[in-house]
């Protein structure tokens, strides 16, 4: 009986150390594939628009081609969610039809967003339009949204108002 367990566990250990793999743990390779890239193109990325939800303000993820993220996503933005977002309970409460903002990055850190004439959102539009800028230029600069600062200028004229992204 002793003679048998010690032949099994003979064959189970040389079985175990025969199986091909080291010791020597992982090794690194080197980045993942990525395809080859085309010339003049940008590759895709993801940059985020914030749109309302019964819990707050939720970011939601748009893949986009190219240069001006802030810009960009103050067209996403304002184009409001999609049919499945709109499932999840997401609303916008920015008026539909409203022009995008402008967004124009200065310094890092920073972004200057020129509302239209047309603009008449409230609180909650605000927030979401000052996240949404603050997100774009984060990813852009390697910020955190909320370390962004937002200087809103408005169509009338009168002093730059600075806002935080606060979710």
């Amino acid at each position: 009986m002793k003679r048998a367990l010690l032949a099994t566990a003979l064959v189970v250990m040389g079985s175990l150390t025969a199986c091909g793999i080291d010791d020597a743990g992982p090794v690194r390779a080197g980045v993942p594939a990525s395809g080859l890239p085309l010339p003049g193109r940008h590759p895709a990325a993801a940059l985020h628009v914030y749109f309302s939800s019964p819990v707050g303000l939720e970011r939601v993820s748009r893949l986009y081609r190219g240069p001006d993220a802030p810009q960009v996503a103050m067209g996403r933005l304002v184009q409001g969610p999609d049919p499945a977002e709109r499932t999840r309970g997401l609303v916008t409460f920015i008026p539909p039809g409203t022009p995008a903002p402008t967004a124009v990055t200065r310094e890092r850190g920073t972004v200057d967003v020129y509302l239209p004439p047309a603009w008449t959102g409230n609180r909650t539009a605000l927030r979401q339009l000052v996240c949404t800028a603050a997100d774009a230029v984060g990813e852009v600069g390697g910020t955190s949204p909320e370390d962004v600062r937002v200087r809103l200028h408005r169509a009338e004229g009168g002093a730059a108002v600075t806002e935080a992204c606060v979710r």
